[in-house]
């Protein structure tokens, strides 16, 4: 139930995102709630639930990429959640300094991982500098409201599992 209903949030969060972003004329500088939430369940899920619903959250992001290769999204992020696996395996990334560090350097990957394979598998892509153009930005957007995003994946799952934490919360203490 978990993991459904955090699919849901992300899907929801991306349906909020994209049409607001797109009449502000800010589409660039999105929050990736996909990488976010695939780094949290990284760092709060077993192995293979978290793997397969980070292929899932995948493929919601997929879905709100017009005119992308269906599967990009969902190989990206199961190849970002095992790299935020080792990382949350050394580092806590429930702190913030961690946590931003991690999504920026995580951002930046998923984007050039993006940028290859759409050269390798998607003869229309043509937008080679916007892709790397904003990549700086919107990994930054994404490491600098990762925090927030943690906070509220944090509370979600706080009252699915019905549980309070021994020192009162879940994140950020």
């Amino acid at each position: 139930m978990r993991y459904v209903v955090l699919t849901v949030l992300v899907f929801l969060l991306l349906a909020v995102q994209a049409p607001v972003l797109q009449v502000l004329g800010l589409s660039a500088w999105s929050l990736d709630v996909g990488l976010l939430t695939v780094i949290y369940l990284a760092t709060t899920s077993p192995r293979l639930p978290g793997f397969v619903t980070a292929a899932v959250i995948g493929f919601v992001v997929d879905s709100f990429t017009p005119g992308g290769v269906l599967g990009m999204y969902t190989e990206i992020m199961g190849i970002m959640y095992l790299v935020a696996m080792g990382l949350a395996a050394r580092v806590h990334l429930l702190r913030p300094l961690p946590l931003v560090i991690a999504a920026f350097v995580c951002s930046l990957v998923s984007t050039l991982l993006f940028f290859l394979f759409s050269i390798l598998f998607d003869r229309n892509f043509s937008q080679y500098s916007v892709v790397i153009l904003w990549a700086a930005p919107h990994a930054l957007v994404t490491a600098l409201l990762g925090p927030l995003l943690f906070r509220l994946l944090g509370v979600v799952d706080e009252r699915l599992r019905g549980r309070r934490s021994a020192d009162g919360g879940i994140l950020l203490r």
